[in-house]
């Protein structure tokens, strides 16, 4: 239970900024390569890897204030999304390289959003008396 919780609300956090910003601000992506319909199940399963590694370095390290739930968040969003989109860049023709250079700056408040949420809900649990 200890790591359900904030791994749990920092789902959501992050799926509901992303959402908000993916959906309502930028449009999708529609070059050849995309589905009309993207696949929401790997999606929530990307999400939900990405939002587990942040859970997982917050964690580790040990310090769960919100600052640092923050920061530990922005760290694996720019390396993890950065590695991911810029990757991409290099080796495809999915996006162009402003296109993934937005997708990293977006993404890394989001996660530190999530960073801070997470944090906020170790310092409160069973993760505090273990660390």
């Amino acid at each position: 239970m200890k790591h359900l919780l904030p791994f749990v609300a920092g789902f959501i956090t992050f799926f509901i900024l992303s959402g908000v910003y993916y959906m309502g601000i930028m449009d999708m992506p529609s070059g050849p390569c995309f589905q009309a319909e993207p696949d929401m199940t790997f999606g929530i399963l990307a999400n939900a890897l990405f939002v587990a590694l942040t859970a997982y370095v917050i964690q580790v390290s040990g310090d769960f204030s919100a600052s640092s739930g923050a920061k530990h968040g922005a760290i694996v969003a720019l390396t993890a999304n950065g590695f991911l989109n810029l990757g991409l860049v290099g080796m495809t023709t999915l996006f162009t390289a402003s296109e993934a250079i937005q997708d990293i700056v977006v993404n890394t408040p989001l996660m530190a959003a999530a960073g801070a949420v997470m944090a906020i809900l170790y310092n409160r649990g069973e993760a505090k008396k273990e660390a």
